[in-house]
């Protein structure tokens, strides 16, 4: 049995928007990326994820448990840091997670101590909450998340606008908790997580899903076919992209160099170039205009 299992899963709001269309795939242990740009749906499946959201048709289930029908048994066995987690700036980062903890109906001193040394935070239990970092905010939101012990956690773009280094120990965070059969579900728009700690991810687009497998499997549909094209003036970027899926450009004091996604070997006389993450996502995605 996967600790994630989404069967045909479809959300339509009121307003007539499809944000999920027949979305199936499966989620063992480890964790197992979700990428996609904004609007494609991401957030919409993870609410029906954690029972906040009910479906239009479909199911979820979690650890065996059906979201909709067994939604008290999937809380007790989920942990879920949303984008935005209201903070209550006056509180002690211990004062804070124990009130999380609290509404989970967890009175246990003991296992908050537990997360927050997890979360290397230990030495900053009596801090306000107003003094911390965007990074420390954001682990102090994964302590309350890890709080119970749960068998599956959902976050949604823990890493975003996070320095380097804070990153790093996030995904740290991430992939020792991914052990032992437990499941962690990153949604997230920055290719270069999902590359270092995903063994499995799906990819949304405009609510459908475009690809769910590994990265290897992914990166094997541009392997062989991205070139790098050597531009002297900008004006010529704007034909380039008529012919061929533009994944990135750089510009450079000689000129612009564009890596490009050349499906019907339009351009032989540029060698191959090896295959990233992110142009096999960017490929996916339609293609990348320049800024």
């Amino acid at each position: 049995m996967k600790n994630i299992e989404v069967r045909h899963l479809s959300k339509l709001y009121k307003n007539g928007v499809t944000a999920l269309d027949d979305i199936s795939f499966t989620a063992g242990s480890g964790v197992f990326g979700l990428l996609g740009h904004n609007g494609a749906g991401k957030t919409t499946l993870m609410k029906a994820l954690t029972t906040l959201l009910e479906p239009s048709a479909g199911s979820i289930r979690v650890c065996g448990f059906d979201t909709v029908k067994q939604g008290k048994e999937v809380r007790r066995r989920i942990g879920y840091l949303p984008q935005e987690l209201a903070m209550y700036p006056s509180l002690s980062v211990f004062d804070f997670v124990n009130y999380m903890a609290e509404l989970k109906g967890i009175h246990d001193r003991r296992a908050v101590n537990s997360v927050l040394e997890q979360v290397e935070l230990q030495d900053y239990a009596k801090r306000k909450i107003r003094h911390l970092s965007g990074g420390m905010k954001r682990r102090v939101g994964i302590a309350q998340a890890l709080v119970g012990d749960p068998q599956v956690l959902v976050v949604d773009e823990p890493t975003a606008g996070l320095d380097p280094e804070e990153r790093v120990r996030f995904r740290s965070v991430l992939s020792r908790f991914a052990r032992d059969g437990r499941t962690v579900l990153l949604s997230t728009h920055i290719v270069e997580d999902v590359h270092q700690i995903c063994g499995e991810l799906a990819v949304l687009r405009k609510g459908r899903l475009f690809f769910a497998g590994t990265p290897t499997a992914l990166m094997g549909r541009v392997e062989g076919k991205v070139r790098l094209v050597p531009l002297e003036r900008e004006e010529q970027l704007a034909g380039l992209q008529k012919q061929a899926v533009v994944l990135s450009v750089t510009y450079e004091k000689n000129g612009i160099s564009a890596r490009i996604m050349d499906e019907n070997t339009l351009f032989p006389q540029f060698a191959h170039i090896p295959a990233t993450l992110e142009d096999a996502y960017v490929y996916c995605m339609g293609g990348k205009a320049h800024a």
